[in-house]
C-alpha cells in the first residue's frame, strides 16, 4: 500500500472510532500492537495510554482492513500490518527500564513485606467498589508505593496529612510510616471506611482521625489553614478534579508551600490541558508525574492503571471551587450509561444503569441474577444514553 491509500484507510477507522488523538493516535496503537505481540488489551491499553474499550474497537477496526488479527491471548499485527508500519517509520524499538517500569524510582518492597501484609489486610476489609460514586480500589502494593514515593520526596517530614477521600484506605499506610506525633485526618462520604479506619486506630495504636462528609460542601473552617500535605484519588472528571484538588487548597498553610498528591486517571490531550490549566490556576506547580504508578483492583476500563501527579502550591493558592458545588461530578452522572449484561448460567439479558433495577454490575453480582439467582455476568454491550 501506498502512502495516500494508508492514510486514506486510516482516515474511514478514524471516522468509525473518533479517536480524539486522531490519525497519529491510530498509529501509535498499530505500533503498541507490534512492540506488544500476542499480550491482552490491558496490556495494549496500559502502554498506548487508552482505555481498554477504545483499544479492542481499534483492533477491530484493524481486523477489518487485515491490519491485526486476534491471538489467543490479544491481537499481533499482520504481515500487512507490520509492512504498514515500516511504510510509516520503520523503527519500533521499546527501552523501557524493566526495573522501575519507567517510574524513575525502583522500591525495594521485600524490605517492607511486614508492612504490606498489614496494609493487605486492611484493604481485604474494604467489599465491592461503589463505582456509583467512581471508586476504584488502589492495591496494597500501590499504597505501600504511594508512600514509599513520599519518603523520596522528603515529603514525611511534614507533619501534618489531610486525605480528600480515602476509599484506597492509603492513610493507613501512611501510618505505618510518619512521625507518631503527626496529624492524619480523612475526609470521605464513605463510612465502611470510618469503620476501618477507627478499627486499624485500635488494632495499631495510631491516631487517624475520619470525618464523615461530603465533598460537594465545604469542609468546615476550623480544618482550614491547618495542614502542609493533602492526598486525593478524586472522581475522574474535570468537575471532580476540580472540586477535591479546592477542598484540599482550603486546608494547606495559606504562608508556605504545601504540597498534593494527585491520582488521576489518563485522558484525551484536551481534557489534560484543561485540568492542567485549572491546577497551575489554583497555585499547583506540578513537579513529578508518574504514569502508570497506580494500580487498581479491578477498574479494566481504564487498564487497571492510573498517573501520580506530584504538585506543589505556590501561595497565595486560588481555588476554583469555594461554596456548595451542585453540579455533577461523577463519571455516571455526566455520562450515564446503559449496560447490558448476560447471565452466565441462564443466558438472560439484564439491563443495568440509571433508572433500572440495578444501578452496578456491583449490585448485580451481589443480589444476583433475578431469573436464576446466578451471581456471575458476561458483558454484551454499553451506550450512553443521549
Amino acid at each position: 500500500m501506498n502512502y495516500q491509500s494508508i492514510f486514506e484507510t486510516l482516515t474511514t477507522i478514524q471516522g468509525n472510532v473518533d479517536l480524539k488523538e486522531g490519525v497519529p493516535g491510530l498509529i501509535k496503537i498499530l505500533a503498541v500492537f507490534e512492540r506488544f505481540k500476542d499480550k491482552s488489551m490491558k496490556t495494549i491499553s496500559q502502554e498506548s495510554s487508552f482505555p481498554v474499550p477504545i483499544c479492542v474497537a481499534i483492533r477491530n477496526e484493524f481486523e477489518k482492513v487485515k491490519w491485526v488479527q486476534k491471538t489467543k491471548k490479544g491481537a499481533s499485527p499482520t504481515e500487512l500490518g507490520e509492512q504498514i508500519l515500516k511504510s510509516l517509520g520503520g523503527s519500533n524499538e521499546d527501552f523501557q527500564c524493566n526495573n522501575c517500569k519507567e517510574l524513575g524510582v525502583s522500591f525495594p518492597y521485600q524490605k517492607y513485606e511486614r508492612s504490606l501484609a498489614i496494609i493487605r489486610k486492611y484493604c481485604e476489609m474494604r467489599g465491592v467498589p461503589k463505582t456509583q460514586i467512581d471508586q476504584s480500589f488502589a492495591t496494597p502494593k500501590t499504597n505501600l508505593a504511594r508512600v514509599l514515593f513520599m519518603i523520596h520526596k522528603f515529603d514525611l517530614y511534614r507533619k501534618n496529612f489531610a486525605f480528600i477521600g480515602d476509599s484506597d484506605l492509603t492513610s493507613i499506610a501512611l501510618a505505618l510510616f510518619a512521625h507518631k506525633d503527626s496529624k492524619i485526618v480523612v475526609f470521605d462520604i464513605d463510612s465502611k471506611i470510618k469503620h476501618i479506619t477507627e478499627q486499624a486506630n485500635k488494632e495499631l495504636g495510631k491516631n487517624i482521625q475520619f470525618v464523615e462528609h461530603d465533598l460537594r460542601k465545604p469542609i468546615p473552617k476550623s480544618y482550614h489553614d491547618n495542614f502542609d500535605c493533602i492526598m486525593t484519588d478524586p472522581p475522574y472528571t474535570i468537575n471532580g478534579c476540580n472540586l477535591f484538588i479546592s477542598r484540599g487548597l482550603d486546608l494547606l498553610s495559606k504562608n508556605t508551600s504545601g504540597v498534593v498528591y494527585l491520582s488521576f486517571s489518563r485522558k484525551p490531550p484536551i481534557e489534560l490541558l484543561k485540568i492542567e490549566r485549572n491546577l497551575l490556576e489554583m497555585g499547583c506547580l506540578i513537579t513529578d508525574i508518574k504514569p502508570r504508578f497506580n494500580h487498581y483492583v479491578g477498574a479494566q476500563k481504564l487498564g487497571g492503571v492510573s498517573t501520580m501527579y506530584r504538585l506543589e502550591t505556590i501561595p497565595p493558592v486560588n481555588p476554583l471551587i469555594t461554596g456548595v458545588f451542585e453540579e455533577a461530578i461523577y463519571t455516571g452522572e455526566i455520562l450515564p450509561k446503559i449496560r447490558k449484561y448476560q447471565c452466565i448460567k441462564c443466558s438472560k439479558t439484564i439491563e443495568i444503569g440509571k433508572d433500572r433495577d440495578f444501578n452496578t454490575i456491583e449490585q448485580l453480582k451481589e443480589k444476583g441474577c433475578p431469573f436464576c439467582n446466578n451471581h456471575k455476568f458476561r458483558k454484551l454491550s454499553e451506550k450512553i444514553i443521549e
